[in-house]
């Protein structure tokens, strides 16, 4: 190995600026210290797409498991400031809720990078609840970044929770508190995303909602500026086998939906499992979906607990085109399954064919967090 390190520094860096895949890079990094000081952030572009990584179900430990889809393996990572927490991925961080005191975080998974958030108790105490301690699951239930802080420190945290209706709360680095959006969606908040310099919620009866968050350093008053887009109203009821994400793809808002069926095993437990996608372009200047789309050409979506997201396939080794890659997020059916059964509905749909095969050969089942997709980024 000394022969390795003693490599002349301006072939290491000339190396490291052909490597295109995050892990590719970090494992590179970690060959050795001469290395690792002979390149930094700047060596690797960190706008290049990356295959999500899937962060198999917690276990309480210290550490999380990781899958890569391009590898074929399963990397443990020290990550004791996630134990016995949910966390909800965006933008490669992971907004963490540590279930027994509520305390809120940040947290970048590769580098352990911590951003100190106000707590559960303060997005709760606005509504005059009381203190919620103990078993507190899926209080909060989806977090959103406009930005990734490793980049930039101009970004908004959006949060949905319930309290006891469904509510959406915002803060921004150098806020003290949440800021509480007034607006309370009874039927809940199916889906969240950040696009084009706007928040998007849609409700389980169909109202799209577009929420512009004033910055910091702006005098802009109001504070959030909320315009209603589009109510579908065919989209009825907060029915248990639909969910439903937004995910952008080529400058366009998608909005995909996931159908599926409850079944029971033999000691009387509700399992969900999927059989059908749907996808269809959200005209955002309209308020109207358009047709649904039969294809996605060589783009394929991940999604799952939170978040979901397209890459282009070709780019990649082991990704398929025109697929959807799905986790399991349906944790209000599996609460009370032994050992926990969120994690068990996971697998690759074919839009063509709408064929669904395996992705991920163990099962990762959780009491805590379900198997989640996170995209691998740096800070250094």
């Amino acid at each position: 190995m000394a022969g390795w390190a003693e490599l002349p520094n301006g072939l290491i860096v000339n190396i490291a600026n052909r490597v295109k895949v995050i892990e590719d890079f970090i494992a590179f990094r970690a060959v050795c210290s001469s290395w690792r000081i002979s390149t930094i952030k700047e060596d690797f572009d960190v706008l290049l797409p990356q295959v999500p990584l899937l962060m198999l179900g917690a276990k309480y430990e210290d550490y999380r498991e990781f899958y890569s889809l391009t590898k074929k393996k399963v990397s443990r990572i020290f990550l004791p400031e996630a134990r016995g927490s949910e966390c909800l991925p965006s933008e490669g961080w992971l907004c963490t809720v540590l279930n027994d005191t509520g305390e809120m975080n940040l947290l970048h998974p590769f580098s352990r990078e911590k951003i100190h958030l106000p707590s559960r108790k303060a997005l709760l105490t606005f509504h005059d609840l009381p203190a919620l301690d103990g078993d507190c699951w899926s209080c909060v239930e989806r977090a959103d970044l406009s930005a990734n802080p490793s980049l930039t420190s101009d970004y908004v945290l959006m949060v949905h929770h319930c309290s006891p209706s469904s509510c959406l709360a915002f803060w921004r680095p150098g806020d003290l508190d949440w800021t509480h959006i007034d607006v309370v969606n009874y039927s809940g908040i199916a889906a969240l995303i950040y696009h084009k310099g706007q928040f998007y919620s849609m409700s389980y009866f169909g109202e799209v909602r577009a929420y512009r968050v004033a910055g910091r350093n702006t005098t802009d008053q109001p504070m959030v500026q909320i315009r209603i887009l589009a109510e579908m109203h065919y989209i009825q009821g907060n029915l248990p086998d639909v969910q439903y994400y937004f995910v952008e793809l080529s400058g366009a808002l998608l909005l995909v939906s996931r159908f599926g069926n409850i079944t029971f095993d033999d000691d009387g437990n509700s399992i969900f499992y999927t059989f059908k996608f749907e996808v269809s372009e959200l005209d955002v200047i309209r308020g109207k979906l358009k047709k649904e789309m039969k294809t996605l050409g060589d783009s394929s979506i991940f999604l799952g607990r939170n978040w979901a997201t397209c890459i282009d396939s070709c780019k990649f080794n082991g990704i398929k085109p025109n697929h959807i890659y799905f986790t399991d997020d349906g944790f209000e059916y599996d609460r009370d399954v032994e050992g926990g059964g969120v994690g068990r509905d996971m697998g690759a749909y074919n839009l063509e064919d709408e064929e669904i095969e395996s992705f991920y050969s163990g099962q990762s089942t959780s009491l805590i967090c379900p198997p989640a997709w996170v995209i691998p980024s740096l800070i250094m």
